[in-house]
């Protein structure tokens, strides 16, 4: 079962938020040794979600291909900072971008707090795509490691104005193409 990644039929995993934190997004900021155990890891794995891979493609290479409608993805991923001392991060993913949608929600599990962050995925040139992601982030305090679920928006595409960004040739430089499974 675990060798080839697909779980029993009618297997599914719907953690809450309390549960991100509180023991997945917690043991894999606080462990110093792997904490997950086989089966554990086909439920989160690990992924360079602002890499040059677009949300579609990683749902493909990661099993969302596999879920039903309204399911999400559960992916660990490191930030890139824009720099070595700064706290701006990127938001960039393939040829878009992640736009947040809210300011967060703390989610406190006894003395581990996190923040629950929702955002969706942005790209004028691909709008069959344009607002059909949606991400929640979930952090704790100070920690480069992150925990997102991603899921399709099954409500459709865009919400709110359109903002124009634009993503300079260091960022288009700095894409490493190869997802880390």
């Amino acid at each position: 079962m675990v060798a080839g990644s697909r779980l029993p039929v009618e297997m599914k995993f719907h953690p809450s938020d309390r549960e991100l934190v509180g023991f997945y997004l917690f043991n894999k900021t606080n462990s110093k040794i792997e904490c997950f155990n086989d089966l554990e890891k086909i439920f989160v794995k690990e992924c360079d979600l602002y890499g040059c891979e677009e949300p579609w493609q990683i749902w493909e290479s990661y099993g969302g291909h596999q879920l039903e409608d309204g399911e999400a993805l559960h992916l660990f991923t490191w930030l890139k900072k824009f720099s070595v001392r700064g706290s701006r991060v990127s938001k960039w993913v393939g040829s878009g971008t992640w736009a947040g949608e809210d300011g967060g929600d703390q989610i406190v599990v006894g003395d581990v707090v996190g923040i629950k962050k929702r955002s969706r995925y942005e790209n004028q040139h691909s709008p069959q795509h344009d607002g059909a992601w949606i991400m929640h982030k979930f952090n704790l305090n100070g920690s480069d490691i992150v925990l997102y679920r991603l899921k399709k928006n099954l409500s459709g595409g865009r919400r709110g104005p359109k903002k124009k960004r634009k993503r300079n040739s260091k960022q288009m430089d700095s894409c490493d193409c190869k997802p880390s499974k």
